[in-house]
């Protein structure tokens, strides 16, 4: 790392050290925005949507999420402003063991688009759940359609995470997605199973003729602490320019929340078969922690650290490994509804109505792997400010 480089990262800690000084009552996890209840959209005297639909036992719940970006490539000096994404969802109770959720998700997609043409975006059903609770008291719940895989500790939507960007481990050492179906069981209050059937990793379609399967247990020690772990199996590639493999990942996440701090973070190491060369299993492997401290109501600070190794190249086409440094600085206000929007997942934070998050990011690479200006380079430094509104 240059001393130009090390001077950008001393001074996003500095304002992380600032923010820190000037909220001076830092406020419990336990009792986060007091007094600030959930959005209804079926109570007060303006017209809801218990008006519109006429129903009231089980009335239509509407959430949703947008999010917008300023970012500025160090390196590069490439920078742009982006309202990147929108998204709605929709929830509804369908009996006393019944319930829906999906979720519809329009996003850029700037990586296909060429200065001059119309940046193109995409409509993608991000979620799509139908859940059965049988009657009795067994614990056991079944899901069938697209959902978010019980594994690691980051997610896909930004409403879910406490920093800006993914870690090279969400985007490169397990599966985000997966269409088919999932059972749970609430074996104690302190021990949960699922298991999973589906496509294959972030597959709409299955591309061959086998199955993905996989499963996570976790674990409950104490009332502010969370262990998981867990794992899928199954055959990835269409058989055609991509051979069909078996490919595997083992995952491990923590969750710990000691007064105002929460301390989070996963483990992945998985393989493919035949996918370097015939006979032979390529291997990866990552770590990430993730530290949040709240500083008062409306201010909080977001420290992450990860590497990821890809030993065979594997899952970024050469053998290298990544490692990331991120610092972020947070505002917020107001508490979200409830629902998937309610809290980040394994922690009892609530999520904020509105944020706004100063993401500084390191990252470095063992080989020339980012965009440079005078061609590849193995460091890049980034500045990301970012708002996220949730209704």
């Amino acid at each position: 790392m240059s001393f130009r480089t090390l001077s950008y990262v001393l001074r996003g800690t500095l304002v992380v050290g600032t923010l820190a000084l000037a909220a001076s009552h830092p406020a419990s996890l336990a009792a986060q925005q007091p007094g600030d209840q959930p959005i209804d959209l079926s109570s007060g005297s303006a017209p809801g949507l218990t008006d519109a639909t006429g129903e009231t036992e089980r009335p239509l719940q509407i959430t949703g999420f947008g999010v917008g970006d300023y970012s500025y490539a160090q390196k590069t000096g490439e920078n742009s402003f982006e309202a990147s994404k929108l998204a709605v969802a929709f929830f509804r109770e369908l009996s006393d063991n019944v319930w829906f959720f999906g979720q519809l998700t329009t996003a850029l997609n700037g990586g296909e688009w060429t200065p001059g043409d119309e940046v193109p975006t995409e409509i993608e059903i991000d979620n799509f759940i139908v859940n059965f609770t049988p009657g009795g008291g067994s614990g056991v719940s079944l899901s069938a359609g697209k959902f978010d895989l019980p594994l690691g500790f980051e997610r896909d939507d930004e409403p879910l995470n406490l920093q800006a960007t993914n870690s090279f481990n969400f985007e490169l050492g397990r599966p985000v997605k997966m269409v088919g179906a999932m059972g749970r069981w609430s074996a104690s209050p302190k021990v949960d199973v699922e298991a999973v059937v589906g496509n294959g990793w972030d597959a709409q379609l299955d591309p061959n003729k086998s199955k993905t399967v996989g499963a996570r247990v976790g674990v409950l020690p104490t009332e502010n602490s969370s262990l998981g772990i867990g794992g899928l199996y199954g055959a990835e590639g269409a058989g055609e320019e991509t051979p069909v493999h078996d490919q595997w990942v083992v995952t491990g996440d923590y969750a710990f929340q000691p007064g105002d701090w929460i301390i989070a973070g996963e483990a992945n190491y998985g393989g493919a078969k035949d996918v370097i060369q015939q006979g032979e299993t390529a291997n990866w492997y990552g770590v990430t922690a993730t530290v949040f401290r709240r500083l008062s109501d409306k201010f909080g600070a977001t420290v992450r650290g990860e590497t990821f190794r890809d030993a065979d190249g594997a899952r970024t086409g050469e053998p290298q490994t990544l490692q990331s440094f991120t610092v972020t600085p947070i505002y917020f206000v107001g508490s979200g509804r409830e629902g998937i929007f309610a809290n980040v997942e394994h922690t009892t934070f609530r999520i904020p109505r509105f944020q706004i998050r100063a993401e500084l990011r390191y990252d470095h690479s063992s080989i020339d792997y980012f965009e440079g200006d005078n061609g590849p380079t193995d460091s890049q430094m980034r500045y990301i400010l970012q708002l996220v509104a949730t209704i």
